[in-house]
């Protein structure tokens, strides 16, 4: 165990991971509880930075990852993460091989991607490495508002419902970055809106590029309108 894994051990949050579930090939659902969860200031829409691979022989660099925050119960000091990967590095590895009891360093909750309740509707655009994270959003929205949603996957089997099991996305088996065919469907569905949209895209860093720039430049919406969290680029690690 090295010098700098205990140390960052001492500063960060812990807590002990109490249920694990694989929902689909590439997604687990963990479950954590502690002292350190108890009370904390959050916003809907935030994340953790978990570390993982400690006392492994990598950078500290490459041992931190983000997570999305899919729920947090401050009375009973516990929070559920969902952790999406593809790859097999070492997150994909840590997730994989971390057991009931085991414990979680973290910091947080952070973050800018999060619920704004200032919108007319709401436009949620992603792919399994961002749905937990969009459920989480859309649960604390206001129920009156209308929601338009293009959630996607190489499978349907690797989109999953939320905690509450229910779907309330609409989904779509598409090969990574669709942008033309969600820009095609997103168009004719918000030909008719009015008043104030917020856009969420969530998951491949390409997706997040390309209907920024739609959005802003051929249906006019302001920047602040637009929320976007690119989860993962190809061939670039840390983002998982």
């Amino acid at each position: 165990m090295g010098v700098l894994d205990n140390l960052v051990k001492r500063f960060s949050r812990k807590a002990v991971l109490i249920d694990k579930q694989q929902l689909t090939e590439h997604t687990f659902h963990l479950k954590i509880q502690g002292d350190d969860l108890k009370n904390l200031p959050y916003t809907p829409g935030e994340h953790l930075r978990v570390l993982v691979g400690l006392d492994k022989g990598t950078s500290m660099q490459d041992k931190v990852r983000t997570y999305s925050v899919w729920q947090y119960d401050p009375a009973n000091a516990s929070m559920d993460l969902a952790v999406c990967t593809y790859s097999t590095g070492i997150g994909a590895r840590w997730v994989r091989e971390i057991a009931l009891g085991d414990m979680l360093y973290f910091s947080g909750p952070k973050g800018k991607f999060t619920v704004d309740q200032s919108g007319d509707y709401y436009v949620f655009v992603g792919d399994p490495s961002a749905l937990a994270h969009l459920y989480e959003i859309n649960r604390h929205l206001e129920p009156s508002k209308p929601v338009i949603s293009f959630i996607y996957g190489d499978t349907m089997s690797d989109l999953f419902p939320d905690l509450t099991g229910e779907k309330p996305f609409t989904f779509y088996q598409l090969s990574q970055n669709p942008a033309s065919a969600v820009i095609e469907k997103l168009d004719a569905q918000l030909n008719n809106k009015s008043g104030k949209g917020i856009l969420y895209v969530g998951g491949d860093g390409r997706l997040c590029v390309a209907l920024n720039k739609h959005f802003r430049n051929e249906l006019h919406w302001e920047s602040r309108q637009i929320k976007t969290k690119p989860f993962w680029l190809p061939n670039k690690t840390g983002l998982e």
